[in-house]
């Protein structure tokens, strides 16, 4: 993300909400959000500390700064939007300087606290596994699971952490709004993200009109998605391929997923690796 320059009011309330949601601040990140010189960085720094000092405890080993236990929203309102506006991934059509009422719905509908969120983060940072207490549709009631985070997954309206799970053997990615408690969990054994192979191999998804239009309802498609040519074409990371053909809608068994509730269709889905779709 290009940094971007910024008022010291500013860089105190992101500071904040890294401490918040990140669990840490240091000079390096500052320096990778705004474009200032280092010095200002740590200034900002001392400075919030100074006014906050209950906020953090510098940790030597990593040059940076620990959120406290007791740390509370001051300058933020302590919500996700407000860590995602920070980061640059929240209301990314907002910045549209449009010269009529323009409106989106990128809305995220996964509720995420900053408490549970800035553990799985450091989780993450430090490729430490956690216990996390997880609620799914075979057991709503929820269970523990020891996991090894190693990604953030935003797809569509919801968050996800992509993890090794020690009870399953397998990477999987665990929806954030059914982890309702992460604490650190020492257990050396579980695989880190450079082994999730679905993770680290990339596919390529051909997205094309669906076989059951008509044909003028088939070019409207083309011209609708894909610029009139035949076909669109998606690199992405075998495990996100789900997400990519849920979020266009697109029939992977076009006879049971008809037209027109379903206007694309996968090219080949027998092609694609075993598994990467539901």
């Amino acid at each position: 993300m290009p940094r971007r320059s910024s008022a010291p009011k500013e860089r105190f309330e992101a500071i904040e909400i890294l401490l918040l949601w990140e669990g840490r601040v240091s000079r390096a990140r500052l320096l990778n959000l705004f474009d200032i010189h280092g010095t200002l960085a740590s200034r900002d720094i001392a400075s919030y500390r100074l006014q906050y000092p209950e906020a953090c405890e510098p940790e030597a080993a990593s040059k940076s700064y620990l959120a406290s236990w007791g740390l509370k929203p001051e300058l933020s309102q302590g919500v996700f939007d407000d860590y995602q506006r920070l980061i640059g991934t929240s209301r990314g059509l907002d910045g549209i300087a449009a010269s009529v009422p323009f409106e989106h719905t990128q809305i995220d509908a996964t509720a995420i606290r900053y408490t549970l969120f800035s553990q799985i983060h450091l989780a993450i940072s430090l490729g430490h596994p956690l216990k996390i207490h997880y609620r799914s549709m075979s057991n709503p009631e929820g269970h523990e699971r020891v996991v090894r985070p190693h990604a953030l997954i935003q797809a569509g309206p919801r968050w996800h952490v992509r993890a090794y799970c020690a009870k399953s053997r397998e990477f999987r990615d665990f929806n954030l709004g059914r982890i309702s408690a992460a604490v650190a969990f020492e257990q050396a054994d579980l695989l880190s993200g450079n082994h999730d192979v679905a993770w680290n191999e990339t596919v390529s998804i051909r997205l094309i009109p669906h076989r059951g239009l008509s044909g003028a309802q088939a070019m409207m498609v083309r011209d609708e998605y894909m610029g009139g040519t035949a076909a669109r074409v998606f690199t992405v990371r075998a495990s996100m391929a789900k997400y990519l053909i849920q979020s266009f809608r697109a029939a992977v068994e076009p006879e049971r997923e008809t037209a027109p509730e379903h206007l694309l269709m996968v090219a080949n889905p027998e092609d694609l690796p075993e598994g990467i779709v539901w």
